[in-house]
C-alpha cells in the first residue's frame, strides 16, 4: 500500500512510498497527481505513477525503474521523521528522544 508523507523531502514536498521506492510530487491536475521517482535527478530514473487527487488511489501503475532500491534509506527516513515528530510534540531532551526512537525501531 502506498503511503504519503508531507515532510518527506528537504523542501517539504509530499513524498509517496510504494514497493520500496519513493516518489516525489511532480505536478497535479483536476483529477490526478503525477509522481516521479525521487532519484530522478541523481540516477536519471524515469519511473512515474499517477494517483487520484481525491482518494490517493493509484490510477497508473509505476513504470520500470532504472535506479536501484536501497531498503535502509526508507528506514532511515522513517526514523528521522519519528525524531522530528517527537521533538516537536514532547519536552524530552535530544538524547532521550533519539534513544526512545532507536528502541522503537528495534521492536
Amino acid at each position: 500500500m502506498a503511503t504519503i508523507s508531507n515532510n518527506g523531502t528537504t523542501k517539504n514536498k509530499p513524498r509517496l512510498d510504494l514497493g520500496g521506492y519513493s516518489y516525489i510530487k511532480d505536478r497535479s491536475s483536476d483529477e490526478k497527481t503525477y509522481w516521479r521517482c525521487i532519484k530522478y535527478s541523481l540516477d536519471r530514473c524515469r519511473s512515474r505513477l499517477h494517483t487520484c487527487i481525491l482518494t490517493n488511489a493509484i490510477k497508473k501503475s509505476p513504470t520500470k525503474h532504472t535506479c536501484k532500491v536501497d531498503g535502509t534509506t526508507l528506514q532511515l527516513r522513517i526514523f528521522n521523521e519519528h525524531i522530528a515528530h517527537r521533538a516537536v510534540s514532547t519536552q524530552e531532551t535530544p538524547d532521550t528522544i533519539i534513544s526512545n526512537c532507536y528502541k522503537a525501531t528495534d521492536e
